[in-house]
């Protein structure tokens, strides 16, 4: 059964639905024969409505309703006491009705279908079923069953009529689309090769099983492949085509980028149907490339990135060119013990005479996918620097993942190692060794707060904002987690281990003396006083006395030395009962003696730093004596 709809497809363009206001300025509009709309003037409300040729539309003199009776064009006039203003509107005759194609046809099979009126275009809407349509002819061709809905428009009218497809759905193919001359490829299809027929367009270039869709390459060139599905409710077929190549696949081509620093390392990619092919570049002293394509580059030069894959029996190369150039600046790579993936931002940090301070020069976003991840820094005067990394999820609390690590492996600025940098040279290799939270989940909990406005010539503190504070294990010498103050200037480490502990806020251009010794025990399993004073003048952090008395003459002295293994900067940290000078010895594995250094250790808590970059790597023998302490323990150094 078919169904003839008028629709309207354009409303009057001046005026919306029901509702339109009609301005003091010429508008237009188009209607349907037959259908009606209201016009409103709200700004001039009581004024009366007229059409110049009501033949053609008609309008009711004060409610404004326009009524279309006939092809043709109407001047709509609005009148008030005050003036009026008019509108012409094209009123279209409705096309005829739909003719000529079937209610219902098959899937595959075409229809034709007709109408009177010239000048329309067909279109077609999906109701369940698809279909497509040729927009000047009307002839339809059923693609999937269900019900379609066949639309002709002439100006702003429009006829339907609903028409079913019948017939199963064709099935989708899949597979590879090359194939070598003498070997063979799987083809499948969605219906799980039910009732399907596979067939090949020509068998001189590849056959295909019949009921099997393995295809066989017999010359070079391209075919198409088809899957029939027969019978059904039309009692016709049901089909799907799929293209195969015979022969070698297309070379395709290698992207990355045309030009790469000495030290820098950049990934290429192939895009193209040579899957597992291999990586290459000439000349080696210019570049090297590692299996996965990413480009170091090694001497200022030229290098002819190539992969290469085997097709068909057949060597093909896709290849392209980098260009190594002097970098003039600094460079490195962030390194993860564990791997990362993510975004990770380096920033260049520079000493300011004029200020007197540290500050952020420039930075970098770049993004790691494994162990390590290539930064630099570019056209950089001569001058000092620090380099310091982060990942981008990191400015919460971290208790097991990467923390901000300067160059090349410390948790605060001061330690951090200090690139010397000298104009139009290359400073590469200055790597930052990522360090890691450590907290595996334990009963202890330590907290406290840091709060600025000491030396400031305030009458009171107020809440220090964002300072990072890193808590070490010197049980363990391991870094334990990272967290920033709250804008209360809170901060709290949870889920730590019985052992001893020390809190050390990191800010830049502030020293900082530790809040140490920390016991968390059993017996006390949670510290909530270790806070800090900020000293806006004196530019330091340092414990809060009025929480730290408790700690400030320990009974029994103590020692820890950590990172163990170190890169070269080894932190020392203590107790003491009292001010005492100590000597520090470090030994290689013969017993010589390779670095000597005093110590004056206050009484209480204390930390310092000492460079051993300049010793080699191997395992060294450390020794810190005093009249209360006689520390010993073996040492690693690991550049």
């Amino acid at each position: 059964m078919k169904h003839l709809f008028l629709t309207i497809l354009a409303a009057l363009l001046s005026f919306a639905s029901f509702a339109t206001v009609f301005p003091f300025t010429p508008s237009s509009g188009s209607l349907c024969v037959g259908y009606g709309e209201f016009l409103v003037d709200s700004l001039s409300p009581g004024g009366t409505w007229s059409s110049s040729n009501v033949a053609v539309a008609s309008i009711g003199s004060t409610d404004g309703y326009l009524v279309g009776n006939s092809g043709g064009v109407a001047t709509i006039t609005y009148t008030t006491g005050s003036g009026f203003v008019t509108g012409t509107f094209t009123i279209d005759p409705a096309p005829a009705m739909i003719t000529g194609g079937p209610t219902s046809f098959c899937v595959g099979s075409t229809a034709t279908f007709m109408d009177a009126t010239a000048g329309g275009v067909w279109s077609i809407g999906s109701y369940g079923g698809s279909a497509t349509v040729n927009p000047s002819t009307g002839v339809v061709t059923g693609v999937s069953s269900g019900v379609v809905v066949l639309y002709y428009t002439v100006g702003a009218c429009q006829v339907t009529s609903y028409d079913t497809v019948l017939g199963g759905t064709a099935p989708i193919i899949s597979g590879p689309t090359q194939v070598c001359s003498g070997s063979t490829i799987n083809l499948t299809d969605s219906l799980g090769g039910t009732g399907i027929t596979w067939s090949s367009s020509d068998i001189t270039v590849a056959t295909v099983g019949a009921s099997t869709g393995v295809v066989t390459g017999v010359s070079d060139g391209t075919v198409t492949i088809t899957a029939t599905v027969s019978g059904g409710v039309c009692g016709g077929s049901v089909y799907s085509t799929y293209t195969v190549t015979v022969g070698p696949v297309a070379t395709g081509f290698v992207s990355g980028t045309g030009a790469l620093a000495v030290g820098g390392i950049a990934p290429f990619y192939y895009y193209g149907d040579g899957s597992g092919g291999t990586w290459s570049i000439s000349p080696t002293s210019v570049a090297t490339i590692d299996a996965s394509g990413n480009v170091t580059g090694v001497s200022v030069g030229t290098a002819t990135v190539s992969y290469s894959f085997v097709s068909c029996g057949t060597t093909e190369y896709a290849t392209t060119t980098v260009g190594i150039t002097s970098l003039d600046g600094i460079s490195g790579y962030v390194m993860f013990s564990s791997g990362y993936t993510g975004s990770v931002k380096v920033w260049l940090i520079h000493y300011n005479p004029s200020t007197t301070s540290l500050s952020a020069l420039d930075s970098v976003t770049v993004y790691s996918s494994g162990t390590s991840v290539y930064y630099q820094f570019t056209g950089l005067p001569t001058d000092s620097f620090r380099v310091k990394a982060a990942v981008y999820d990191s400015m919460g609390t971290i208790t097991t993942g990467p923390i901000p690590t300067y160059h090349d492996t410390s948790f605060y600025w001061d330690y951090a190692s200090v690139i010397a940098h000298t104009a139009g040279t290359s400073d590469i290799n200055e790597n930052i060794n990522m360090l890691y939270g450590t907290t595996s989940g334990g009963p202890g909990f330590i907290g406290g707060n840091v709060t600025t406005g000491a030396n400031r010539g305030t009458s009171g503190t107020i809440p220090a904002v964002g300072i990072q504070m890193i808590i070490l294990n010197t049980s363990t010498g391991a870094v334990a987690g990272m967290t920033t103050t709250s804008s209360s200037g809170a901060y709290s480490f949870s889920g730590l281990a019985y052992g001893t502990y020390m809190v050390f806020p990191d800010s830049l251009n502030y020293g900082t003396t530790p809040f140490s010794s920390i016991v968390l025990s059993a017996s006390t399993p949670s510290f909530s006083t270790a806070s800090f004073i900020q000293h806006t003048i004196s530019k330091t952090i340092t414990p809060d006395s009025a929480t730290i008395v408790s700690q400030v003459v320990p009974s029994v002295s103590s020692v820890s030395a950590f990172p163990n293994p170190t890169s070269g900067k080894l932190t020392i940290q203590w107790t003491e009962k009292a001010t005492e000078k100590s000597t520090l010895v470090i030994t290689d594995i013969t017993g010589r003696e390779v670095y000597k250094s005093a110590i004056s250790m206050n009484q209480g808590a204390g930390v310092t730093s000492i460079d051993l970059s300049a010793l080699t790597n191997g395992l060294y023998m450390i020794s810190v004596k005093s009249a209360s302490l006689n520390y010993n323990n073996k040492l690693e150094i690991a550049h």
